[in-house]
């Protein structure tokens, strides 16, 4: 116990100052996600007449609001709107914690001249590496966590008639996956910090790394997605949207041809498909005059994957992001393992 406690203090005291910035903005946006969560929900008790039914910015049609409730909805729907940019935060929290945790980590020791101080004493390289990210990992995923349950709580109240286990809304941004893309950050920003080896330099281009990486791998994953989504129609004449149309996860916008084959309006284009028009029902003509012969190429259509699927994704994209941290630390490693101190 003795040794973890003077473990952990002197993790802390090495990087102090990042600890502090990165507690106070994480604790700071959950507080917030909190407070509005409260008070969505607490403007709903006090004027149940006026905000029954309402949520996500959406008014149900046999709740439209009366004058008397023109004020409270008003009130309700700005609150809402401020509520729901909260949860960008979660989403940039991963990535900062990477770049403001992760990238000084190795690169201070270096960069100081300590590096070879600290390598001589330990029995390996490797060892001390894992003990330094020990604790980091430890308070950065303490946080995450911490969002990524108020960012839930803060999702719950803006759609308090939705369940959210089923529901793609705001798709990482809230739930395990903000934790998980923290594992994958933070690791990748200690490699970029082992491999350069100096303080500001690491944390520049990890801004870069980590942003490229994960462009990288949700390009891949939209591909992915692509691969096992299906086709729905859309349809023009819901508001608010209901259905798979509300829940799912959109993965591309285009045409349902008449023959069933789905395309992007951009590959429409390439093919020489002009799709210009969009007329009742959802069809799509190419020409006014195809709209007066009724001769239509397809229909205005989504490849989705249903909201039901939602657990699946999270815990499949929640494994590639850690699979992809797991490789950034054994690079770390390996490159901690060879380098020269200075």
């Amino acid at each position: 116990m003795t040794g973890a406690l003077t473990w952990a203090r002197l993790s802390y005291r090495q990087q102090k100052w990042e600890l502090l910035l990165v507690a106070v903005g994480a604790l700071a946006a959950a507080a917030a996600m909190v407070w509005f969560a409260t008070t969505l929900d607490a403007m709903r008790a006090a004027n149940p007449d006026c905000l029954a039914g309402i949520g996500g910015g959406f008014v149900g049609a046999e709740q439209e609001p009366g004058a008397a409730c023109q004020g409270v909805t008003s009130r309700y729907f700005e609150t809402e709107s401020l509520a729901s940019t909260l949860l960008y935060l979660s989403w940039a929290a991963p990535f900062g914690m990477g770049v403001i945790l992760g990238a000084p980590l190795v690169a201070r020791e270096v960069d100081g001249g300590t590096a070879q101080l600290a390598w001589s004493l330990s029995r390996s390289r490797i060892g001390w590496l894992l003990r330094r990210i020990a604790f980091i990992a430890v308070f950065g995923l303490a946080l995450l966590v911490v969002l990524a349950v108020t960012s839930e709580l803060l999702v719950a109240a803006i759609f308090p008639d939705r369940p959210l286990g089923e529901d793609f809304t705001w798709y990482g941004r809230r739930g395990p996956l903000v934790v998980a893309r923290g594992v994958g950050a933070i690791a990748i920003g200690v490699l970029v910090g082992a491999i350069i080896g100096r303080v500001l330099p690491a944390v520049l281009a990890s801004i870069i790394v980590i942003g490229v990486i994960f462009a990288g791998v949700s390009l891949g994953l939209d591909q992915w997605n692509r691969t096992e989504a299906t086709i729905e129609r859309r349809n023009l004449e819901a508001f608010p949207p209901s259905g798979d149309e509300l829940t799912a996860l959109g993965v591309a916008y285009g045409i349902e041809l008449v023959d069933g084959e789905f395309l992007s309006y951009s590959d429409a284009f390439d093919r020489g498909i002009e799709p210009n028009y969009s007329g009742v029902g959802g069809k799509v003509f190419e020409s006014e005059a195809d709209i007066e012969a009724g001769t239509f190429i397809g229909y205005d259509a989504f490849l989705i994957i249903p909201g039901s699927r939602y657990t699946q994704l999270v815990a499949r994209d929640s494994a590639v992001v850690v699979l992809v941290g797991a490789v950034a630390l054994g690079m770390a490693g390996t490159v901690v393992r060879r380098r020269r101190p200075g």
